[in-house]
Formats: C-alpha cells, structure tokens, sequence
C-alpha cells in the first residue's frame, strides 16, 4: 500500500539550480542534448520524404531554413529562453508546472482533478510515449550507418541496436551524474565531428548559407501546398528531445545547461544541417542519406561508429527525463509509489527509478523488432511530443498569469505566438497517427487512465481517514485516559498531525485502548539534505505523558524506515522499541459510492493499483507482530 494511502507523504522539499561549473556542463552535455544533437541523423531526410520534393536549390534552403529556425524560436526563445526560467523548486518538466499551479491541499487531501490536470496529464502521458521511441530511432537510425558502409552488415542492424539498446538500460542504476560524465566528453567528441563535417561541406557550397534568411521557409511553406504544411510534422523532428531538456533541469540547473547550449550545442547543430544540405547540393546521390554523405571514404565507419555511441547517450535525455517525471507524478499523487533511488549527494533531482527503466527497456526492443527501421519509426515519432509541448505551454500560460503575476502585455504574445507554432506541429504531424503514432497514445492513454484514477481514489481514501480523525484539541479535551501507568503504545502513522486516525470514527475498540495506553502520532517528511544528522532525526513535542507528536526527517539519500526513529525518539526519552508498541495504519476496502460513482472498470482498476502498491509496512521495516490494519469502507 503506498505511503500516502496511509497520508504519509515522502515528498520532496526546494531545491536551488545548481551553480555554473564547467564540469557540471560537462556532464550535461551527456544526458540533456544527447537527443536533440543526434537529430541530423535522420531529420533532413525524413523532411524531404515529408515534402515530396526533390534536392533543388530553392527546396533545400527552404527545408534547411525552416529547420534552423524552428530550432532558434522553440529551442533558444521558449525553452531557454522562457521556461527554464519557470522551475517549482529546481524542478522542471510539464509536471513542475502543475506543482507550481496546485491548488494548496486541505489538510491531506489531494484536490480534485480540474482541466489542468487533465491537461498536464496528456502531456506528461505523450512524453513517456515518445520517450520509448526515442531510444530505439536513436539506436537503429545510427547502426544502419553499417549498412551503409557494406550491404553485408544489413541483417545484424537489428540485432546490433538490440543489443545496444539493453546494455544501455543496464548502466542506468549507475546514476545520471556518473553516466553524464562518461557521456560528456564523447558528445564533445560528437558535436565537435558533425560540425566539421558540415563545415567542410559548406565551403564546397557556400550559397547554402542562404538558408539563414528567414525568407527561404516562409517561401518553401506557403509554395508547396498542402506538403508546405505536412512537412511540419518532419520539422519538429529537430526539437524532439526539448521536453525532455526541460524536466531534466534539476539533474543540472539552468546555466549549465544554457552555456552547454550555445557554446556548442546549437552552433554544431546548423553546421551541421546547413553542411548536409550543401552536401546535396554538389552530390545529388547524398539524397538517400545526407548525414552520412558528410563523411565519405574512410571517415565513415569512424562516424557511424561514433554515431552508434552517440545515440546511445542521445536516448539518455528521455530516459532520465522519464524518471525525474515519475518521481513528480508520485509526489503529485498522480502515480502508485514505487522504488525510487537518488544517486546524487549533490543533486536532488538525479534518480533511478528500476521499475521504469525495466518497461522502458522491454518497450524500446519491442519497437525495434516491430519496425525494424529508423524510416518506420520516423513516420511514428514526433506528435506525442508535439503534443507534450502544446501541454506545455497551455500549463505554462496558466501558470505565469494565475501564480507568477506576468503582466499581460508580456504573457499573452508570448503564449499566442507559442501555441500557434505546437499547434502547428501538432496539427502537420496527425497523419502519422495511422502510421505508428498510435503507439506512443496507446502508451499515453494508459498512463492518464492510472494518473487520474489514483489520483481521484487517493482523495476518496485521504477523506475517509480524515472523516474518522479526531482532531488533537477534541481529544485532549474529551479523552479521559486510565490513572496510572499506560499499558502500551499505539503509534499512528499519518501524513496530517493535526489529528489522531480512527479514534473519532466507529473502531470503538481503538478508542476505548487508546484509554489505556499512550498515543503517539508519527509523520515523516523529506528534507533537500542528502543525510539528516541522528541529533535531528526527531522532532518531538510532548502534548502530555500519554500523548505525543513525532515528526521523523530523512534526507533524500535515505530510506525511511523504522529502526533509525525508535533509536532517536529512545534518545530523547520516548521509549517505542518494546514488544508493548503497535504500528497502527489504514487498510482501505473499496466500494461503490451511492452518488456519483466512478465507473466500474475505473473502480476496479483502483483496486488493482492498491494491491499492487508497495505496503508502507514492508518499506519502514516494521515487524510483522507490531503492526495493525485498521480496515476503513473508501466509498468511490
């Protein structure tokens, strides 16, 4: 059962972006940019298939155009510009901003899902889904750079990025911090090889360069018809891994990441595009792979095998966007709580959550055994994210003028002119649905299916135990507990000490005990410290000798349980480390409510979910003849 079924939040506390250094950038390099930066793989020539068109001067300054500027508007003015800015306690990503626009709770119960939640959830939901594609287009796009070299090599394309995709899954448990420092050089390596190469290829053709005039992709978009407009589905392509850039913000904090951007990043990253088109241009045949066209001869294999590697760590980005966003949900009350491992002493936000990372793996080999190629796989990929980034920005809109007090006449063209681009590419990118782009939803629509339905049986159970809660001064006042001493101790586990659970409600037998023994009321909270010294493990405030209010504090590094708080509540005089000592906790039972029920699958599902949470008991290490399950009717 989850901790906060029990009203026991294991939430998290602020937390500062991190200080510039460059190490810190560095490591960035290897998790943040990693999709975006291996983008030029596979998006020119997606763009071209897209559109329809052939490799003419006038289509490829176009097409190379509306590329470097779709870059500069969302990647440099809204995401770097603007929302890096909008953080809920170093946090990022679609989820911080519902954090930061949550209604505050009453007491602990979640509030009511309104449309913003909604909202936010899809979003959140369409990222995971194309998290999975990420990883496995990255992968297979960069391997078929063999077959490229020899033919010989095209049956053991698939194999290969299998392979490739598990051992990368594998690292994860070893940290974001640890894998960005081994990836970072290498993507140094990286942006540095795909900027010469289109370096190079832009002095054999320099009239390229035009494609910077802002003119050529107004030109190629209203010209071609309705193909001007599909080709906005293969554009976004470029800027598929900014979402996930967003919700790593608290692996790095935002200079790291801004410096990394523009120092290297961005500027790599229209050479390179800018060189492949260049490349085109002299070599009609670099049509049926401009990337690769960069490199020909015996610098080939060194840039496929270079690719390889880099896709790998370009599938980084979504996977440790992927568990920064899990740990959210869960502290939203969004998702069942499961394992979640911090691997930073210095930073909050770098986790590793293995249950994820298990489907994310099963999921991204799955993909690729089905469609086999990065050209299947690009027809599927790009409107789950497209979508994650209109939620972004209707989230963000509310966010800024309800909560941050933007002024309107900063706002609003700021959030017209952002919703009019993710429309835009949300709208060029439907006809992939039929495609494959239905995976992604299929993915999505699960995962807003088990946000919402936890989130609204969280609120049933949170208020049915707040129902049977007696508040403190209520029992003070009414409770005439037994002269002399108290023949045991009944500690409630709860999430909200302003009352005492079930002692006001009909478990007559708790009440009448709680006459007879010592009350003792324990939350635990989170603190942004990695370790809480034992000296301040407790906070302990004495309401009389029979009863007491424990607040316990874990550090993020820590796992909460039960042997440290009875050592320091021991140290401090309160004795809980005896055979006489019950843990008393809920064990919600499910029902159908006489009014306005769920329906029944959404019901039963519940349930499910409930079952299969981890039990608070188990995880605190409570043993097994101390606890108690006090069975309270969730009417939902």
């Amino acid at each position: 059962m989850a901790a906060t079924e029990m009203g026991l939040p294991l939430g998290h506390v602020a937390q500062k972006s991190a200080r510039f250094a460059p190490g810190v950038a560095l490591a960035a390099l290897g998790v943040v940019f990693g999709d975006i930066g291996t983008s030029p793989l596979y998006t020119l020539k997606t763009c071209f298939a897209t559109a329809n068109v052939g490799p003419q001067l006038e289509n490829i300054l176009g097409i190379i155009s509306l590329l470097i500027w779709a870059i500069v508007f969302v990647v440099c003015i809204k995401y770097i510009g603007v929302l890096l800015r909008v953080d809920h306690d170093g946090e990022g990503g679609i989820l911080a901003l519902l954090a930061l626009a949550a209604v505050p709770r009453v007491g602990n119960i979640p509030a009511k899902a309104g449309w913003l939640t909604w909202v936010v959830a899809i979003g959140a939901a369409m990222l995971f889904g194309d998290g999975i594609i990420t990883p496995a287009i990255s992968v297979i796009s960069a391997v078929e750079g063999v077959g490229v070299a020899t033919k010989a090599a095209q049956p053991f394309i698939v194999p290969i990025a299998v392979g490739i995709l598990i051992g990368l899954f594998a690292i994860q448990s070893r940290g974001t911090e640890r894998v960005g420092r081994v990836f970072g050089p290498i993507m140094v390596l990286w942006f540095a090889a795909i900027a010469i190469a289109g370096g190079v290829a832009i002095a054999a053709a320099p009239q390229v360069l035009w494609a910077i005039d802002p003119r050529h992709a107004l030109g190629f978009a209203t010209h071609h018809g309705i193909f001007g407009f599909f080709v906005f589905g293969a554009i976004v392509l470029a800027v598929t891994g900014v979402e996930a850039l967003y919700a790593d913000l608290s692996h790095f904090g935002r200079k790291p990441i801004v410096a990394a951007w523009f120092a290297l990043v961005l500027p790599a990253l229209i050479l390179n595009y800018l060189g492949q088109g260049a490349r085109v241009l002299v070599d009609p045949h670099a049509f049926d792979n401009p990337f690769y066209a960069l490199t020909p001869g015996w610098t080939l294999l060194p840039m496929v095998v270079l690719a390889t590697v880099a896709t790998v760590i370009a599938s980084q980005a979504l996977i440790s966007g992927a568990f920064t966003l899990t740990e959210q949900a869960i502290n939203l009350s969004l998702w069942p709580r499961l394992t979640v491992h911090h691997t930073s002493r210095r930073n909050k936000g770098q986790v590793y959550v293995p249950a994820v990372n298990a489907a994310l793996a099963i999921a991204c080999v799955a993909l690729v055994l089905t469609f086999r190629s990065s050209d299947a796989l690009a027809a599927a990929y790009g409107l789950a994210v497209s979508t994650t980034m209109l939620a972004t920005t209707i989230a963000f809109s509310y966010v800024i003028r309800q909560r941050l007090q933007w002024k309107a006449i900063v706002a609003y063209p700021l959030v017209a002119s952002f919703v009019a681009v993710d429309a835009l590419f949300v709208s060029a990118s439907l006809p992939k649905f039929f495609a494959g782009a239905w995976v992604p939803f299929a993915i999505g629509a699960v995962f807003v299916l088990t946000a919402m339905t936890w989130l609204e049986g969280r609120r049933c159970v949170a208020k049915a135990l707040s129902e049977l809660a007696m508040p403190l001064s209520r029992y003070k006042r009414e409770m005439r507990p037994s002269a002399g001493n108290p023949s045991g101790t009944m500690v409630f586990l709860t999430g909200d000490p302003r009352g005492i659970p079930f002692i006001g409600s009909t478990h007559n037998w708790v009440r009448a005990r709680a006459n007879e023994e010592r009350v003792v009321v324990l939350t635990l909270d989170r603190i942004s410290r990695p370790y809480v010294a034992e000296s301040q493990r407790v906070t302990i405030e004495s309401h009389s000798t029979r009863l007491a209010i424990v607040h316990a504090r874990f550090g993020y590094m820590e796992r909460p349980t039960i042997k440290p708080i009875l050592r320091a509540c021991g140290l401090s005089g309160l004795n809980l480390d005896s055979d006489d000592t019950s843990f008393l906790y809920a064990d919600p039972k499910i029902v159908r409510a006489k009014e306005n029920a769920l329906p029944g699958i959404v019901r039963r599902y519940f349930e499910v979910l409930v079952r299969n949470a981890r039990p608070l008991s188990d995880d605190l290490g409570i043993r097994a003849e101390r606890r108690v399950e006090l069975g309270v009717e969730v009417r939902i």
